[in-house]
């Protein structure tokens, strides 16, 4: 097997980036749809109360019962006693999550800007592989 170096390997490497960056944006698309179309639709306000590995929030929830969750956001502004809004499911009021960017929209928003950047790497490597490779033979 002949190996492939210097400019006959930018298509290749091009491609993987390429392959690599499609398949993060389309992961991306799948968390977004599942946070648009998911089961968190009731919404509440909730307080901070303590913290444990990030926010733990507190909150009532429709139906008057008191629910807590841990967000993974952290935040060096978050304080104890601040009122947050918080977006739950109301058949498990333990899946929620603080209803703002971060708390719902950071996972596939950093998935978009990561596999953006791979997607366009790829774009690159293959056109001046493309472009190089004939210049050169």
């Amino acid at each position: 097997m002949a190996r492939v170096t210097g400019v006959r390997a930018l298509p290749i490497l091009g491609l993987v980036f390429f392959g690599l960056g499609l398949l993060g944006l389309i992961a991306a698309g799948v968390l977004a749809w599942r946070e648009m179309d998911g089961s968190r639709q009731a919404k509440a306000e909730g307080v901070i109360v303590d913290f444990n590995n990030g926010p733990v929030v507190e909150y009532t929830t429709e139906h008057g019962a008191t629910a807590q969750f841990r967000s993974a956001v952290r935040s060096s502004s978050f304080m104890r006693g601040q009122h947050l809004p918080v977006a739950y499911d109301p058949a498990d009021p333990t899946d929620a999550a603080i209803d703002g960017f971060a708390g719902r929209w950071f996972l596939p928003g950093l998935f978009c800007l990561i596999f953006g950047v791979f997607l366009a790497v790829g774009l690159v490597l293959s056109v001046l592989g493309r472009i190089l490779r004939p210049r050169l033979a």
